[in-house]
């Protein structure tokens, strides 16, 4: 497993600079790289059949130059090439002039839009926009994406599959759906953001001397986890010499007479996750439901008629011997719900976890909110908020639609409660003020079930336990806690797909990667 940073169209720009004028490393050197990183990948594909025809298809710019450069290396090699360079209004940069240029010295053949039939090639090499993209696709252009798409053609695409903005992962009016892109120096945001993580097939890293290195003092604002291995494990150190209470405490405020299962699959998650004890505050007629499928936890109930003081002293009792508390998971929105969170909030000093219903009475409710920033900014405890998008809508009083279109509401929110936000859809992203962005990349939409926000809430608050001993931070926690969700769900699917997929089949997953 691999932290690494994903960057903007802007900030790659940067760091392409930054290599060509403090390192000294030409621009022409670099696309040689890149070139040779896209022709090894031809190369790759078709093996020795060198008479398996491969079309460079180039706009106007560097990344057309890429494209070209390819296209002549390939064609040292032996393979047959041809280069269509589609019209445009805008001169050919200079380095695609050279690449051009050389090019023909090869004897590939230059041909126009008009002269070629994508179903002619085995390999179609698409360089015709870069990263640089922001305009919609129109016109004769879009034509001939979609002549590529619907081609029999193996597509790899220079960079991004034309048509993605590479910062927000926006489709601009078509683009290429290719099987494999071929990337340079780091990961693009718009490539992990969907819709755009859907065009890319099999998206590689190509090294071209642009890394880490190369930042001189810039830092991009999101960061994701990249699995390296396909069985690989998430692993926490865990002292042999270690008891139950070493390795986390987890209190689940949650559950009511009818939603017994959203507090059995959160406590479940926490336990099945490595924390060392779990206990459970929910209503009492959800008894016989723990006791007969998770015997492990501990069970603190209240009855419907009970007085107030009474689960108020239950809460406190329990917020004390807790290190963390989950709270929310089909707690309900009535008056007993709405006192039970604010007693959580006032009496608990410990990292809350707050999703579901707990998130929906806050955004109601401006007097639990002003309460929760209060003691938050007092006792300077952590929270952390795990929304789907009509919850994130609720809290950010907008609706779901501002969510998809503005990423950055999850940020203001994060702001103006001061918690960790875990923005959950398709694409999770983890917000905290002052701290990187993270983008998940693991998961499928098989997680678009029941209950799966519940295994997530308590495999956070597991972590979260499980690494206060440990030199990770708990944000850090956190977003490895959606990574695992993710990866647990991407096994699920390996065994028995997505239609088939429960959430508690997230859990039993668990057992597979985690150590």
């Amino acid at each position: 497993m691999k932290k690494e940073y994903l960057v903007s169209a802007s900030e790659m720009k940067q760091l392409d600079n930054n290599v060509i004028t403090k390192t000294g490393i030409p621009s022409l050197v670099l696309m040689e790289r890149a070139a040779f990183a896209v022709a090894m990948e031809v190369m790759e594909y078709l093996g020795k059949f060198y008479d398996k025809k491969v079309l460079v298809v180039s706009g106007n710019g560097n990344n057309g130059a890429d494209g070209v450069c390819a296209g002549r290396i390939l064609a040292e090699y032996g393979y047959c090439v041809d280069i269509c360079v589609l019209e445009s209004h805008h001169a050919y940069t200079e380095e695609l002039e050279l690449q051009l240029k050389a090019a023909s010295k090869y004897n590939i053949s230059i041909l126009s839009e008009e002269a070629i039939c994508t179903d002619n090639y085995d390999v179609i090499i698409d360089a015709i926009f870069g990263i640089g993209l922001n305009r919609q696709i129109e016109g004769n252009v879009k034509n001939l994406i979609e002549q590529i798409n619907a081609s029999y053609s193996y597509i790899i695409s220079v960079d991004i599959p034309s048509g993605i903005n590479a910062s927000t992962g926006e489709i601009c009016g078509a683009t290429i759906q290719a099987d494999v892109t071929i990337t340079f120096g780091f990961y693009k945001c718009g490539q992990v953001f969907y819709p755009g993580r859907l065009y890319c097939g099999h998206l590689k890293k190509a090294r071209i001397a642009i890394d880490e290195s190369s930042l001189y003092g810039m830092q991009p604002q999101m960061q994701a986890y990249f699995l390296e291995g396909k069985d690989e494990k998430i692993d926490f150190t865990r002292s042999p010499m270690g008891n139950k209470g070493t390795f986390g405490k987890v209190l689940v405020v949650a559950g009511r007479k009818s939603t017994a299962g959203a507090a059995l699959l959160c406590a479940s998650s926490a336990l099945r996750s490595g924390c060392g004890m779990a206990a459970v505050i929910t209503e009492e007629d959800n008894k016989e439901a723990f006791l007969a499928s998770l015997p492990e936890v501990m069970l603190e109930t209240y009855s419907s008629n009970e007085q107030d003081a009474s689960v108020t002293s239950k809460i406190k009792k329990w917020a004390q011997w807790a290190d963390v508390v989950v709270i929310g998971c089909g707690l309900g929105m009535d008056e007993r719900a709405y006192q039970i969170l604010r007693d959580t909030i006032m009496h608990c000093n410990k990292t809350m976890v707050c999703d579901a219903d707990a998130l929906q009475l806050l955004a109601k409710h401006e007097e639990l909110k002003l309460l929760l920033t209060k003691q938050t900014a007092s006792e300077k405890r952590e929270v952390i908020f795990t929304p789907h998008p009509g919850e994130l809508a609720a809290l950010a009083h907008c609706r779901i639609a501002d969510i998809k279109e503005d990423r950055l509401i999850a940020e203001a929110v994060s702001g103006e409660y001061g918690v960790t936000v875990v923005a959950k859809d398709a694409d999770t992203m983890c917000v905290k003020v002052g701290e990187i962005k993270y983008l998940n990349t693991t998961g499928n939409d098989g997680m678009a079930t029941a209950g799966s926000g519940d295994v997530l809430a308590g495999l956070t608050a597991s972590f979260i336990a499980q690494t206060a001993r440990t030199p990770i931070s708990i944000y850090e926690a956190v977003c490895l806690a959606v990574l695992t969700h993710g990866y647990a769900a991407d096994n699920c699917v390996e065994k028995c797909g997505k239609r088939f997929m429960v959430a508690s089949d997230i859990i039993e997953a668990y057992k597979y990667i985690l150590k």
